[in-house]
């Protein structure tokens, strides 16, 4: 083997020595790479895991306070509402200037010794589809008001609102 051959042998086995030492330097660092990211997706696992279960304990107790809030604003809305209720109910509705708004309400006439029991057109009851619907929106917006009324006043007493 001539000197060039002997050569040329020893640059390719030291280039063939070279790929492979480069090949396991890879393998190495990849390894390394692979458990270090194994760590940290572990690692980034406990803390949501730990991050959820304390956001689900914040959300229960907000959950309950807000139960808390709502019991006590559908009490005190009730409790506003029943003599309004009852109020509204048992009245009748009567045609007048306040309901129809086409002639001012005048005071009944005195009754001429010729009239007898006739009805008094200037005050008179509406249809009951009419009151049934006034009732209705009546109540309605009572209960509005009152829930508006008890939310304002569980804000205040929860500190939230001045």
């Amino acid at each position: 083997m001539s000197t060039l051959e002997r050569w040329f042998s020893g640059a390719l086995v030291l280039a063939g020595l070279l790929v492979v030492a480069a090949l396991g330097i890879h393998r190495y660092g990849m390894d390394q790479y692979g458990e270090g990211y194994d760590a940290a997706v572990e690692a980034r696992a406990g803390a949501d895991a730990l991050a959820v279960a304390k956001r689900v304990d914040d959300n229960t107790k907000v959950a309950a306070r807000q139960a808390a809030s709502n019991a006590t604003i559908t009490e005190k809305k009730h409790e506003e509402l029943q003599p309004v209720r009852e109020r509204i109910v048992t009245q009748r509705v009567y045609v007048g200037a306040a309901v129809c708004g086409d002639r001012p309400a005048s005071p009944a006439e005195a009754e001429s010794a010729g009239s007898g029991d006739g009805a008094d057109p200037s005050r008179r009851l509406v249809r009951e589809d009419v009151e049934r619907d006034l009732v209705a929106l009546k109540l309605a917006v009572e209960e509005d008001l009152a829930t508006g009324r008890a939310c304002q006043q569980v804000l205040r007493d929860e500190g939230m609102v001045p």
